[in-house]
């Protein structure tokens, strides 16, 4: 019978949302004199988008499974019990800790490192990003047809390029549907290329030369490659820029963190005694006979 209402309700809500007007909150589910609304599922699941029967009413049956469980709960007293305030108290230190971490120690991005530090990391630390595999480097677009493929590579091959030969096939009316996808620059070693004929092909390319359409099960592809590098050598920045923005950034987290902390022990009485305390050696457990 829950169900039944539930569903009734959160069609005519959902139908009734669509109108010019919105006079209220829409109540979607309610146990006892608790109730879950339509907007406070949206704001609970910060969808942008509309919200589908579905998931108001996956979403709504949880909710009303918590309800009924805290209320029975409530009803034995266990919300006062020694173990839930305890436990309460630690959540509350944890994300009170949390907020303040965000606001002083985690205000570093990857986006926000600048130029000049990745590439001064990079130079400072080429050895570590030596490759323990072949890698390739190249750019493709996937086709329906044979013919629109041969038609976009002869189109890169006379002159246009390749980024200009995807947002002119893109934009050609008709032929431009005949284009399922494609990826701009990205590495690939064997084990990540697929399908897997395309690493054959890939692997044979010269620096900015394009291959012949490769027929494939997901399409025809055609290549460009941007360079190759054997396994053993170093890669380009470009390959090793998103590892060096996070290892910057966690560094930057590292110093802040350690600095934050001693600002704090000076405005803060601080004691640590281990008197007492078995040390290491002391603390060893006597074999069992």
């Amino acid at each position: 019978m829950r169900y039944i209402f539930l569903a009734a309700a959160v069609s005519a809500l959902l139908s009734f949302s669509c109108g010019k007007s919105a006079p209220g909150p829409h109540e979607v589910a309610r146990v006892d004199n608790n109730a879950l609304t339509l907007e406070m599922i949206r704001a609970q699941l910060d969808s942008g988008s509309t919200i589908s029967q579905s998931e108001v009413h996956l979403f709504a049956d949880k909710w009303i499974n918590s309800e009924l469980l805290y209320a029975e709960a409530q009803r034995l007293g266990l919300e006062n019990s020694p173990t839930v305030q305890r436990q309460l108290e630690e959540a509350r230190k944890q994300l009170a800790i949390n907020a303040l971490l965000e606001k002083e120690i985690f205000t570093d991005t990857p986006q926000s490192v600048a130029e000049d530090e990745v590439s001064s990391y990079y130079n400072n630390h080429k050895n570590e990003f030596t490759l323990a595999d072949d890698v390739v480097w190249i750019s493709f677009a996937v086709f329906a047809e044979r013919k629109p493929a041969a038609e976009f590579r002869a189109s890169v091959l006379q002159g246009s390029g390749w980024n200009a030969g995807i947002q002119n096939f893109r934009a050609g009316g008709d032929s431009s549907s005949a284009l399922l996808t494609y990826s701009d620059s990205v590495f690939y070693t064997q084990r990540m290329l697929f399908p897997a004929e395309l690493w054959k092909v890939a692997q044979t390319l010269g620096k900015s030369e394009v291959s012949f359409p490769v027929k494939t099960s997901a399409g025809y592809f055609v290549i460009f490659s941007h360079g190759r590098f054997d396994k053993g050598s170093t890669p380009p920045l470009s390959y090793a820029e998103n590892d060096i923005r996070g290892r910057i950034v966690m560094e930057k987290r590292q110093q802040r963190m350690a600095g934050f902390l001693e600002s704090l022990r000076k405005r803060h009485i601080v004691e640590l005694n281990l008197a007492g305390v078995p040390s290491e050696s002391d603390s060893t457990l006597s074999p069992i006979e």
